[in-house]
């Protein structure tokens, strides 16, 4: 069985033609929006307001690559004083900046021992090898490692393994794999990615800009174990409901039983042999990443630890990360063969794979949220939605969602959320809607377009599979957006309120 390498995991995007136009409508817009705003918002709101349409128009379009446009704060915002270079350039350093860095590099540890591979094939020996078992079984392997490694990464990884299983399948049974199975399959994988990447905050970009938004908006520090409190019910019920849509609604396997199927996932085990060294002690480390992240945070709250061991209660994710990502730059990998010999879990060329214009993006978006509140022009646009404050919650809450998924569906997620964050967060305030709950829409919006390949890096990777065509990601892209759409709406009226205590 083949896979990927990390180097494809985060692919530069393609020059487009006739990038002129997008390119020049950024500043031409930014600037034109700056005379139209009224004098009621003073200079500086009206800068950042030019300065941020600019950046969406650029992060959407692509004239320049995306972390070329994030770069744009640190020129624009001190030459119309906005703020000094230092107060700019600070939420480029923000600590969920290395909490994504600590989980990309723990991510490329799993890839280099291959324990993900194991991982996906002992899922779906344990869930069954039956068609829609299989979907399933890569479904679940899918959610699980995209909760802990990007989910670019985790598509790539997850997508050559879904093929191959469905050539193996095909070899023995050219029925068994028909272009329903293969779609399911595919899709499955897709969207087993998509989902299972926001069961935590550094599943994927817009989960980790979601909580370094409230951090450095709101200083409201959203900590891994609290988020999974709502992201794991999230997600296991969204995998589900994506199971069923693909496999007993839109495409139905066109087989109940896979002659020899058993066997086939079994052969394929058995070609990976025992659990190597590396792959041990790759599991180890994460292992104890996630007891970090996850159980510690509670155990901190004991009163008898608390008086202890106080340090503990002062741990952050993106100290648990970074330290989680030294200790495999230091673990020998424990071989004494071949080219890797005597050598690391990580060693520092592995790091050229850290997707380095992501980070820089995290800090572009971050500099302008901030930028909204110290202008002031989060305060105005909040004053400007009053009114909206007559519609029901859930209307306004409904209009966001549909907003936000429709547009990611035409572009980068990442994106929408850098862009969206700040303007929908000065619009709860002015509505009356808590700021943490229209932040979670935003997020949970942008994390579930499913229709077209350029929405998702998921999307995009299983569309390169060639099995799969566009019509039949549509096709069962159209049914999901909407059991998405009612599932956010339901968690926002029970999962949410009762993990953080706001309402609605």
């Amino acid at each position: 069985m083949t896979t990927t390498t990390s180097s494809q995991a985060h692919p530069e995007t393609p020059p487009r033609k006739n990038q002129l136009i997008p390119m020049l409508l950024g500043p031409l817009l930014g600037l034109g929006l700056f005379f139209l705003l009224p004098d009621t918002l003073e200079t500086p709101g009206k800068a950042v307001a030019a300065c941020a349409l600019w950046m969406a128009l650029w992060w959407i379009t692509e004239p320049v690559p995306i972390p070329v446009t994030s770069l744009l704060p640190i020129v624009l915002f001190p030459l119309f004083g906005m703020g000094t270079l230092q107060e700019v350039a600070s939420p480029y350093a923000n600590s969920v900046i290395f909490l994504v860095l600590g989980g990309v590099l723990l991510g490329l540890a799993t890839e280099k021992s291959n324990l993900h591979i194991r991982i996906a094939l002992l899922t779906v020996r344990l869930v069954g090898t039956k068609p829609s078992q299989i979907v399933l079984g890569l479904m679940i392997a899918s959610a699980f490692i995209s909760a802990w490694v990007s989910n670019t990464a985790t598509a790539v990884i997850m997508v050559p393994i879904a093929s191959s299983i469905l050539h193996l399948v095909r070899s023995v049974d050219k029925d068994a794999g028909g272009t329903k199975f293969a779609a399911s399959l595919l899709l499955g994988v897709a969207y087993g990615v998509t989902i299972g990447s926001t069961a935590t905050p550094i599943g994927q970009p817009p989960m980790a800009l979601m909580k370094a938004f409230l951090l450095e908006t709101y200083d409201f520090d959203l900590s891994f174990g609290r988020w999974m409190l709502v992201g794991v019910p999230w997600a296991i019920v969204m995998v589900v409901l994506a199971w069923l849509v693909l496999t007993k609604f839109v495409y139905r396997p066109e087989v109940d039983e896979i002659p020899g199927g058993k066997q086939l996932i079994a052969n394929e085990i058995a070609k990976l042999g025992p659990m190597s060294t590396a792959e041990k002690r790759v599991a180890a480390v994460f292992s104890a990443a996630i007891i970090f992240w996850v159980v510690v945070p509670f155990i901190s709250e004991i009163p008898v630890v608390a008086e202890y061991v106080p340090w503990l209660a002062s741990l952050s994710d993106a100290q648990i990360a970074v330290a989680a990502a030294i200790l495999c730059f230091i673990v020998p990998n424990g071989e004494t063969g071949g080219e890797r010999a005597y050598s690391r879990l990580l060693q520092w060329p592995d790091a050229k794979e850290v997707p380095w214009g992501l980070l820089l993006l995290f800090g572009g978006g971050l500099s302008l949220s901030a930028m909204f509140t110290q202008t002031g022009f989060s305060e105005w646009v909040g004053e400007q939605v009053a009114g909206l404050a007559n519609l029901p919650a859930w209307a306004i809450i409904l209009i966001v969602m549909v907003v936000s998924l429709a547009l990611t569906e035409l572009t980068s997620n990442t994106a929408t959320a850098a862009a969206f964050f700040p303007i929908f967060g000065a619009v709860a305030v002015g509505v009356g809607i808590d700021p943490l709950v229209m932040t979670i829409v935003v997020t949970l919006s942008v994390c579930s377009a499913f229709m077209l390949p350029v929405a998702t890096p998921s999307n995009a990777v299983a569309f390169g599979s060639g099995d799969i065509t566009i019509k039949q990601m549509v096709r069962a892209g159209v049914w999901m957006n909407l059991v998405a759409l009612v599932l956010i709406m339901i968690v926002m009226y029970t999962l949410v309120p009762l993990v953080f205590g706001v309402s609605i």
